[in-house]
């Protein structure tokens, strides 16, 4: 964990990537910002904006890391779409990954999911990400994620 930068410290990072739908051929852009906050007592805080390329407005997922050891955490997710969603994270040297089950959730539509934040060795994260919704259809996100030079 002591690698990682991203999550585990306070700081803003921006990012871009594309996103793509199983119920469509085409994908489309988006970009990010993190803001993340030193909560207190062993938890972190996390706002990540989503912007996507063409949709109004965009999108705020509300972020808490908590129970977090050098290896794994819990992470819950909030936001206007899906209510709050409980998941568990995994850490290594190389990545930081988090994933979503419909039975971890305490409203919301049994979203299920993972992220993966890959460390390059700049600093910056490759990310990739896969959503599934209880009709099947997937979301699939791939990126990249730097931090913001203050």
């Amino acid at each position: 964990m002591a690698d990682h930068q991203f999550i585990f410290f306070p700081g803003k990072w921006i990012g871009e990537g594309r996103i793509a739908f199983s119920a469509s051929p085409e994908t489309i852009r988006f970009f990010t910002k993190w803001v993340i906050e030193d909560g207190g007592k062993n938890i972190i805080e996390a706002i990540q904006e989503v912007e996507m390329q063409g949709t109004e407005p965009s999108m705020k997922n509300t972020f808490q890391f908590s129970n977090v050891t050098p290896t794994s955490f819990v992470v819950e997710l909030e936001n206007d779409i899906l209510g709050r969603v409980k998941g568990t994270g995994l850490v290594d040297p190389k990545s930081i990954a988090w994933e979503f089950r419909a039975e971890g959730r305490t409203q919301g539509d049994g979203l299920e999911g993972f992220e993966v934040y890959e460390l390059q060795e700049n600093g910056d994260y490759m990310l990739h990400a896969e959503y599934a919704s209880p009709d099947q259809f997937r979301t699939i996100i791939d990126g990249r994620i730097w931090k913001k030079s203050e």
